[in-house]
């Protein structure tokens, strides 16, 4: 029953409290999923959606919910100076992880974290904004993300934005009321595409199937095809990449 009540009844969780709990799985389980096969066909598309929206000028990068690290290497390669924001358990393992970046590791919350103006030509979120905030709570973190990205450059969030309850992880927005947020703050949109076919997401990513990897693979790859017909209505994760003016 209580399932089937969480189809049509959103009620926000504990988001500190969850990512918290997860921040000593192993591998990329602490912020992915439980089937190894799937977080790598996963990892590789959204790395492809970071690649095509990076900015032309590439000082600093702003890695909003950078987890355990797992992004943190090959940003820092891409830009002079990588930060990376997370909760204190997540910002922990990420140090441990890549510890010639452990300096660059700020422990705290999207609300919390103190915003620097005019100081990154990239801020990325990678499923962190959709687990982080509230609907209420967005417009101003939305607000601090563009103060502190300058003039032309990126702002690319790669996050499960959704309405329907059973798909909501914490910020009951749509992609369109999102991208409507950062519009009337000045942005432009540059890209609104979507990855990971929901059924799909739903069967092959659980720890049931990590036995199966040719089976996994497989649905992933079927999954992604039928994505792209209707890609903002059937993907999971939206790809939202929009330039500050």
């Amino acid at each position: 029953m209580k399932r089937l009540m969480r189809l049509f009844i959103y009620r926000p969780p504990d988001a500190t409290g969850f990512w918290r709990a997860r921040a000593n799985d192993p591998g990329w389980f602490s912020v992915m999923w439980a089937n190894p096969a799937y977080n790598e066909l996963a990892h590789a598309d959204q790395w492809s959606a970071i690649e095509r929206n990076l900015p032309a000028h590439r000082d600093a990068v702003l890695d909003l919910g950078c987890g355990t690290g797992r992004l943190s290497g090959r940003l820092a390669e891409l830009f002079n100076r990588y930060v990376g924001v997370d909760l204190d358990t997540m910002v922990a393992e990420a140090r441990r992880r890549n510890p010639a970046l452990g300096a660059e590791f700020v422990s705290a919350s999207a609300q919390e974290y103190d915003y620097p103006a005019d100081s990154f030509d990239m801020v990325l979120s990678m499923a962190c904004l959709a687990s982080a905030c509230r609907a209420d709570e967005f417009p101003p973190v939305a607000q601090r993300i563009m103060s502190a990205t300058r003039a032309g450059g990126k702002i690319v969030l790669i996050d499960p934005f959704h309405r329907f309850p059973a798909l909501v992880r914490t910020c009951r927005l749509s992609a369109k009321e999102v991208i409507g947020v950062f519009t009337s703050l000045g942005a432009t949109l540059d890209e609104w595409s979507a990855i990971h076919f929901i059924p799909s997401r739903l069967i092959f990513a659980r720890r049931q199937l990590a036995r199966f990897q040719r089976l996994t693979r497989a649905g992933y790859r079927v999954g992604e095809s039928i994505c792209r017909l209707a890609p903002r209505r059937l993907g999971d994760y939206q790809v939202i990449a929009l330039t500050k003016k």
